[in-house]
C-alpha cells in the first residue's frame, strides 16, 4: 500500500509541471520563413532561425534540488518530502521539467519585458527592406505590430499558466505536508480508518490529475488559436504595393510643400515661397531617385556577389581532392548517423523507463491482488467457522426446544391433576361459596328455631281457650 501511494505521489509530482513554451514565431517576431516569405528572405535567415529555435530548449535552466520550500512543516516531515523530491529530480530532465525550472528562475529575474524595435539588432530581413526603399517608420513593417501583440498575448497566457502551476504546486505541497503529518502519527491512529484515508487521498489525486489534464488540453489549443489569428491578419494585410508607396510619398511631398510655403510666405511672399519650395522638393526628389537607383544597384551587386560566391564554392568543391571530398561527405554522414543513434538511444531510454514504471505498477497490483486473495481466504475460513458454530448452536437450540416442550407437557399434566389448588381465583370463589352456604344454613337454623318457638307459643295459646 505504501509503495503504491509513493508511486502515485511521484506521478503527480511529474505531471504537476505544466509545459508552457512560447511558439518559435514569438522568439524572432521580425523574421518569418513560411509560405511566400521564403522567396524574399535569404537562406541565411531561415537557417539562423532554425538554429535559434533548435538551441532554444538547451538555453532553458534546469531545476535544482531544494527549489520547493515548505513552510509550517516539521523537520522530519521536510526530510521525507525532500527525499521524495530528490527521487523525482534524479530522473532525466524533460521539456516539462525545463519549463518548470524556468518558472522558479523567472521569479528571481523579475518580469520579462518583450523586445522593442529599438532593442532588437538589425536582421537580414530589415536589410532587404532598407535596400528596397521601404521605410519601417511608415507603419508598413511586415506584421511587426501583429507579432508584438501576439507576443504580448502569449506572454500573458504564459503568466496565467505559471500562476496556475504555482497554485497546483502549493496544493501538492499542502497534500504532501498533510500526508507526512498523518504518517508521523502513532500506528494506532493510522490503523483506525485506513480505507477512508486511502479513499480520501485517491480522490484528491484524481481531482488534481483531472484539473491538470484540463489545463494541459486548454493551453496548446489557445496558443494554436492565437497563432492562426495572427497568420490570418498577416495574410489580410500583406506587403505594401508600389502604388500605395507612391501615393503615400506623394501625400508626404504635398504636406512638405504646404508646410514650406506656410513658413516662407511671410518673408518671401507666396509666389517666392512656392518657387523655393518647388526647387527644394525637386532637389529632394532628385536625391531620392539617385538613392533608389543606388540601392537598386547595391541589391543587384549583392545578388551577383552571392551568385558568384556560390559558383566559386561549387568550383572549389569540384576542384578539391576527391579523397578529401569523400572524407567530408563520410564525416557528415557519420555525424548524421551519430545524431540518429543518440535519438534512438533517448527513445530506448524513455521506453525502458516506461517499462520499468509499468513493471513497478504491475508488481504493486500483483501484491495488492495477493493480499486481497489472502484476505478473501481468511474471510472464507471465518465464514466456515461461523457456519459450523451456527450448525452447533442450531442443534443445541433444537434439543432445548424439545426439552421445553416436554417440560411444558409435564407442567400441563401436573396442573390438570392439581385441580383447584392450581387456580387461586377458583379457590377463592369456592371459599366464598362455602362461606355463603354456611351463612345460609345458619340463617335456616335460626328461622327453624324461631318457627318452632312461634309454633310452640301458638299451641299454648290455643289450649287455654279450649279449656
Amino acid at each position: 500500500m505504501d509503495a503504491e501511494v509513493e508511486h502515485i505521489e511521484n506521478d503527480v509530482e511529474n505531471d504537476i509541471r505544466t509545459p508552457t513554451v512560447l511558439p518559435n514565431e514569438v522568439e524572432n517576431p521580425s523574421i518569418t520563413v513560411s509560405g511566400n516569405d521564403e522567396e524574399d528572405v535569404p537562406a541565411e535567415v531561415g537557417s539562423s532561425d532554425q538554429e535559434g529555435n533548435a538551441e532554444l530548449p538547451e538555453e532553458l535552466p534546469r531545476e535544482k534540488d531544494g527549489d520547493i520550500e515548505l513552510h509550517g512543516v516539521s523537520s522530519t516531515t521536510r526530510e521525507n518530502i525532500e527525499v521524495k523530491v530528490s527521487e523525482v529530480n534524479e530522473q532525466p530532465h524533460t521539456r516539462e521539467e525545463a519549463v518548470d525550472s524556468e518558472i522558479s528562475s523567472g521569479e528571481d529575474r523579475g518580469p520579462h519585458r518583450p523586445e522593442t524595435p529599438q532593442t532588437k539588432t538589425t536582421t537580414p530581413a530589415l536589410v532587404v527592406e532598407e535596400a528596397s526603399g521601404a521605410d519601417p517608420a511608415d507603419g508598413d513593417h511586415i506584421g511587426h505590430g501583429d507579432y508584438t501583440r501576439l507576443h504580448q498575448e502569449l506572454w500573458d497566457e504564459r503568466g496565467r499558466a505559471l500562476q496556475r502551476s504555482i497554485r497546483l504546486q502549493a496544493t501538492l505541497t499542502e497534500y504532501l505536508r498533510r500526508s507526512a503529518e498523518e504518517a508521523a502519527r502513532p500506528e494506532k491512529v493510522q490503523e483506525a480508518e485506513p480505507l477512508q484515508e486511502y479513499e480520501t487521498c485517491m480522490s484528491v489525486l484524481t481531482a488534481l490529475r483531472r484539473r491538470l489534464d484540463t489545463e494541459l488540453d486548454t493551453v496548446p489549443r489557445q496558443a494554436e488559436l492565437l497563432r492562426s489569428e495572427a497568420q490570418e491578419q498577416l495574410a489580410k494585410v500583406g506587403p505594401p504595393s508600389s502604388s500605395q508607396v507612391e501615393n503615400e510619398w506623394r501625400a508626404l511631398t504635398e504636406l512638405k510643400r504646404d508646410v514650406a510655403v506656410a513658413a516662407l510666405s511671410r518673408s518671401l511672399g507666396k509666389h517666392g515661397a512656392q518657387e523655393k519650395a518647388a526647387a527644394a522638393l525637386a532637389a529632394e526628389q532628385l536625391r531620392q531617385d539617385r538613392l533608389i537607383k543606388a540601392r537598386t544597384g547595391l541589391i543587384l551587386l549583392r545578388a551577383r556577389t552571392d551568385r558568384l560566391e556560390a559558383e566559386l564554392r561549387e568550383a572549389d568543391q569540384r576542384d578539391r581532392d576527391p579523397l578529401r571530398l569523400w572524407f567530408t561527405e563520410l564525416q557528415a554522414a557519420r555525424l548524421k548517423q551519430k545524431r540518429h543513434v543518440e535519438k534512438q538511444s533517448e527513445e530506448s531510454l524513455k521506453l525502458q523507463k516506461k517499462i520499468s514504471s509499468d513493471l513497478e505498477l504491475l508488481s504493486n497490483v500483483k501484491e495488492k491482488l495477493y493480499w486481497s486473495q489472502a484476505e478473501v481466504q481468511a474471510k472464507r475460513q471465518q465464514l466456515a467457522d461461523v457456519e459450523a458454530a451456527v450448525a452447533t448452536k442450531r442443534d443445541l437450540l433444537t434439543r432445548t426446544k424439545q426439552a421445553r416442550d416436554s417440560l411444558h407437557r409435564d407442567n400441563q399434566r401436573l396442573k390438570e391433576g392439581r385441580g383447584l389448588l392450581g387456580n387461586r381465583v377458583l379457590l377463592q370463589d369456592f371459599e366464598d361459596a362455602v362461606d355463603a352456604v354456611d351463612h345460609l344454613e345458619e340463617q335456616l337454623q335460626n328461622l327453624k328455631s324461631r318457627r318452632a318457638e312461634i309454633v310452640f307459643s301458638g299451641g299454648r295459646s290455643k289450649n287455654p281457650e279450649t279449656n
